[in-house]
């Protein structure tokens, strides 16, 4: 597996996980809360009931108040009374399965419409399927001013299958009965599992569409990360087919530059040198004095010597591998000044070892295509080079005294000219992070600046440390 595939695993996987564990924290989350929903909807459906229940054992009570009120004004006796509740309690319908019921608080069955076989018996002990003993419950809530249960019983709408049932109950005043009503709640049960069921289906809606958006969202990066690896590496190589062209064209002008130097001054000096030793073999051949044409020749051989030497030390100073940059700069200032007539004065800092041999390379380099430039361009009398050092950069400056140029107007161009040499300048800075910049007005010179990041030397700068000498 190759270091891109590598970057790309390493940018999709965590999306992957992320987008799996969003989808189990939600379904989490969401079953949760389903659960909480569909338990109070079932709650408030049967406290709905239960206010139902009461208000029907309301109406009940009123109907039973109007027969004793009756019993008292016909001077009616009260098992009479009593019958006639239990026949009204037997009548009185609501719903379905919607019906009174009665017993004495010892359990003795005295209304149970559609049951009337349990009518007389005893079921004070009567449990149902699962061990509630539903008499006991209701008889003890009626007592304690009223109470809810729900336990399993006949459902008459159903063949007497059983159901499950909510019955409120109470103590009838005098008479000590228990009496109540009762719903049966398995169609809550049907709902609730319904709207739970319609949830979870939403649920698994909600995590496939979520599932689909996170796989188009991974892809999306996917593919996304395969476009802009492709387009890096096609920036890259476009860059690099650049940087080549650019290395042959200097390697070009280099070995031009070379060429021009060894044919208009070594070859032209070895030529003369040869006819001057020439001259004095034909002198001496016919008796003349050849010193005069030995001595020319061996000053052009001396010269041919200087020249190459010169030629050898602008291709690599060996100075510079041996006593370093500052050095280097002060024998390349003195040649310049010697060559051209242009007074170059050299300020170095104080610090020794601050560079590797690569990076001090970089600098003789942009130095030595600065005064190249000062040369041919400015018209300068005066050349300044300096160090400095502060906390963060190392700073190296050229500042020539010539007729300058508008370099505000050169940036401002939508396509401002780089000449080879300028390039070059930034390219070496490049490479260490380093930048460049270029000041200069007419008539004021131009002072090329290059600064190298503190990271990059083997000193590291404080607020004392000394800039120039």
């Amino acid at each position: 597996m190759n270091i891109n595939h590598k970057l790309q695993l390493i940018t999709v996987l965590p999306l992957i996980l992320s987008l799996i564990l969003v989808l189990f924290v939600t379904q989490m989350q969401y079953r949760e809360l389903s659960q909480q929903v569909v338990d109070v909807y079932r709650q408030s459906i049967i406290d709905h009931r239960k206010e139902e229940l009461k208000n029907y054992l309301a109406i009940a009570n009123v109907a039973i108040k109007h027969f004793k009120q009756n019993q008292n004004s016909d001077s009616q006796a009260p098992q009479q009374t009593q019958q006639d509740v239990k026949s009204m309690l037997s009548d009185m319908r609501f719903g379905k399965n919607g019906y009174f019921f009665a017993y004495d608080l010892n359990g003795k069955s005295l209304v149970l419409p559609d049951q009337e076989w349990r009518v007389g018996k005893n079921w004070l002990d009567l449990t149902d399927d699962n061990g509630v003993p539903f008499i006991q419950e209701l008889i003890s809530g009626a007592r304690k001013g009223g109470g809810y249960l729900t336990y399993l019983f006949n459902q008459p709408s159903n063949d007497g299958q059983l159901g499950q049932k909510l019955a409120y109950a109470e103590v009838l005043g005098q008479w000590e009965w228990m009496f109540g009503t009762g719903v049966y709640i398995d169609d809550i049960d049907e709902e609730a599992a319904s709207l739970s069921t319609s949830m979870s289906h939403h649920i698994r809606n909600t995590s496939i569409m979520t599932l689909v958006i996170g796989t188009l969202a991974v892809s999306a990066v996917f593919i996304g990360g395969i476009f802009m690896r492709v387009g890096e590496k096609r920036l890259a190589n476009a860059k690099l087919r650049t940087l080549n062209e650019r290395i042959y064209q200097t390697q070009e002008e280099e070995c031009k530059r070379v060429s021009r130097e060894l044919h208009d001054g070594v070859s032209q000096t070895i030529a003369a040198a040869l006819f001057a030793m020439e001259t004095a073999q034909l002198k001496k051949e016919y008796g003349g004095d050849s010193g005069p044409e030995l001595e020319k020749a061996i000053t052009m051989t001396r010269q041919i010597m200087l020249d190459i030497r010169n030629i050898s030390h602008q291709l690599h100073p060996s100075i510079l591998a041996d006593y370093g940059l500052g050095a280097a700069l002060t024998e390349l200032g003195s040649e310049f000044s010697l060559r051209t007539g242009i007074e170059v004065k050299v300020q170095l800092l104080s610090v020794r070892k601050l560079l590797s041999t690569e990076l001090s390379c970089a600098l003789y380099r942009i130095v030595q295509e600065s005064l190249t430039n000062i040369e041919r361009h400015s018209g300068a009398k005066n050349v300044l080079i300096s160090q400095t050092l502060t906390p963060g950069w190392l700073t190296l400056e050229v500042h020539d005294d010539g007729q300058g140029f508008n370099y505000e107007c050169y940036e401002k161009k939508s396509t401002p000219f780089e000449g080879i040499g300028l390039r070059n300048m930034k390219e070496r800075l490049s490479f260490y992070n380093g930048e460049l910049r270029v000041e200069s007005a007419i008539g004021k010179g131009v002072t090329l600046i290059a600064r190298i990041p503190q990271s990059e030397l083997r000193y590291q700068a404080d607020s004392t440390t000394e800039g120039a000498l």
